[in-house]
């Protein structure tokens, strides 16, 4: 009856609901309760305002069956105490033998008399005396008790740090969304804007050639005007049948020098103003140069690649953005290693940042590229992953990649590789094991003579 007790009205559960936290009330009450403060009782944790209240209906089965038995025993209260008296010593009294139960019987779980314990149905039979056993029994559910109550506090802190995962990958794919969103948007206003110059040069080449154009076409019009009334008047003079009058008209010298020069050809002067709109080479590669130009807008955090090796062989650009690494005839695998030289990278303790480097290992058929202590390790068309010195899985690579991009994430301490070509993923190793800080690793074999690159970004 106790552990079936409500902890806010004390009294047995009416139609018993259990909050998210495990805590069971009736649900009247506990109805009462949240709509004042929407938290447990018990534990005050915060209880949701939607949050379904469940009916535990073996729970509800148990408090049916208190209630009748605690209805028998008011009953039975209200009889007459020599017949309550008689009915109590009764019930231990044993059913077979009319004896005392004064022992109880640990192989079956039930208690019994002094000759049930010599009978046959007994025998064999461990014994222990009622207060015996009932303190071992006691003594067991208690310690039963204890488990339940710890193994529930384990439960509710799992429980909670369930919870802060389920934040903490909301609030990471918000993150990601909106990175996804600003990035974005970023290359659109750049296309847009570059599309709004494109255009703005086009329609000023259009502009500057329909105004030449336009220009040539008045002068064109001009002349056929000026043509036509010169030949009206020139035929109108052929009509004239006199030829005093015929050559008076053309005696006077103004008006022959006019008719002389008007009657010039004026067709091969003039000619038609071709005006010819191009983008240049945009016009037939117009989304490889905009890719070059949108690089621009590519800004990545500025990471540090320092490639060290005392051999001459390497040789690092001039803004240290890549080095090319040449190897000459001779019986000796070539190696070179690089640092990267960033803050976050030098101690295991504030582990941060995140590095990508590309390389570009050609034809080569032998090579290892990675970390130190993890790499991905390719030999005759067949690739490996070793971590610490231990292979993994073969990862499955379509074809044979000319450049191998890698991902060094320092909070996840993952090392992910990457066809560059097109972004497929390769494999991601875990560094768990791995100490930091780490250097890139690069090494090559002499069945080709191709330079090898490195490129950071």
């Amino acid at each position: 009856q106790q552990n079936l007790t409500c902890a806010i009205c004390l009294s047995v559960f009416t139609e018993p609901v259990m909050l998210p936290c495990g805590h069971w009330f009736c649900r009247h009450c506990i109805s009462e309760s949240l709509n004042g403060q929407p938290l447990c009782p018990i534990c005050r944790e915060y209880v949701p305002a939607r949050e379904a209240l469940l009916t535990s209906h073996v729970l509800k089965s148990l408090v049916e069956k208190t209630h009748l038995k605690l209805q028998y025993r008011l009953d039975r209260e209200e009889a007459s105490g020599t017949d309550a008296l008689a009915t109590s010593e009764a019930k231990f009294l044993c059913p077979d033998h009319d004896e005392k139960l004064k022992l109880y019987c640990i192989t079956d779980q039930q208690l019994a008399c002094v000759i049930c314990r010599d009978s046959q149905k007994h025998e064999s039979h461990k014994f222990k005396p009622v207060n015996e056993a009932a303190a071992l029994v006691r003594a067991h559910l208690q310690n039963l008790v204890q488990k339940l109550s710890a193994d529930s506090e384990a439960l509710e802190r799992l429980v909670q740090s369930q919870r802060e995962e389920v934040d903490s990958t909301k609030r990471q794919s918000g993150e990601l969304k909106s990175l996804i969103s600003s990035k974005f948007e970023e290359m659109y206003r750049f296309l847009r804007k570059r599309a709004q110059e494109l255009t703005g040069k086009v329609n000023s080449d259009e502009e500057a050639g329909l105004n030449k154009m336009t220009e040539k076409l008045r002068d064109m019009e001009a002349a056929i005007t000026e043509n036509r009334k010169l030949e009206e008047t020139v035929t109108s003079a052929l009509q004239i049948q006199d030829n005093e009058r015929f050559l008076k008209m053309w005696s006077m010298e103004e008006e022959a020098m006019a008719v002389m020069c008007s009657s010039m050809p004026k067709g091969g002067d003039l000619q038609v103003q071709k005006t010819e709109l191009s983008l240049g080479p945009y016009e037939s590669h117009l989304q490889l140069f905009v890719w070059k130009e949108m690089l621009q807008v590519v800004t990545p955090r500025e990471e540090r690649l320092l490639l060290k090796n005392d051999q001459t062989s390497l040789m690092v650009s001039q803004d240290q953005g890549s080095a090319t690494f040449c190897h000459y005839h001779n019986k000796q695998n070539k190696q070179t290693y690089g640092h990267l030289d960033s803050p976050s990278t030098r101690s295991a303790n504030a582990l941060a940042g995140k590095h990508y480097w590309e390389v570009y290992v050609g034809q080569h058929s032998d090579w290892h590229l990675g970390i130190a202590k993890c790499y991905l390790k390719h030999t005759s068309g067949t690739y490996k992953v070793y971590t610490l010195g231990c292979a993994s899985a073969a990862p499955a690579v379509q074809g044979k990649p000319p450049k191998i991009g890698i991902y060094l994430n320092c909070p996840r301490k993952e090392l992910s590789f990457y066809d560059a070509d097109n972004m497929v993923h390769i494999h991601t190793a875990s560094l768990a094991n791995v100490s930091f800080p780490v250097s890139p690793f690069f090494k090559l074999g002499n069945s080709c003579h191709d330079p090898l690159i490195v490129c950071r970004y």
